[in-house]
């Protein structure tokens, strides 16, 4: 069983090891926590954080957004959107966490934003995870095979 709950000071270590897990594709190697792609997705502060702990309060997964520069999307009236950063520990994945993360990082972002944006890979796995919670493709993202998604949200 998954809870979600802000994310606190003692979860930092987690945040970038989640981010180094999110910074991946498939079978490359994982980038050093303070590598330009891990700290260019790190949250800007612990309030746009969302963590998945089991009921000891071990933490499962971390969903988050961010601001990149440039934006990936932008609202109709030019304002940058957010970006969703989400990822699982490896050997938990395919449990229904991330889907869970996801629906509660939304319902977060919908008291401050009108919609979420992600960049995802074409063979990252987690694109089913996307589109399953609402996401739908915008356009062309960054990198050769990236996709922009983004999901409106509804307070």
């Amino acid at each position: 069983m998954c809870e979600y709950r802000a994310a606190g000071l003692n979860d930092q270590a987690f945040i970038v090891e989640m981010a180094r897990q999110a910074s991946v594709i498939e079978d490359r190697p994982l980038p050093e926590g303070d590598s330009a792609d891990v700290l260019a997705i790190l949250p800007p502060s612990l309030d746009t954080v969302v963590i998945g702990a089991d009921g000891s309060g071990r933490p499962l997964g971390a969903a988050w957004w961010h601001w990149h520069e440039p934006p990936l999307l932008c609202d109709d009236d030019g304002s940058p959107l957010p970006e969703m950063i989400v990822a699982v520990v490896e050997e938990l994945r395919d449990r229904g966490i991330g889907t869970g993360l996801v629906a509660a990082l939304c319902a977060k972002a919908a008291t401050r934003y009108d919609a979420l944006a992600l960049n995802v890979h074409l063979r990252n796995r987690a694109a089913g995870l996307y589109t399953r919670t609402g996401f739908r493709v915008a356009g062309a993202g960054r990198g050769f095979f990236g996709v922009a998604m983004r999901r409106d949200l509804v307070p």
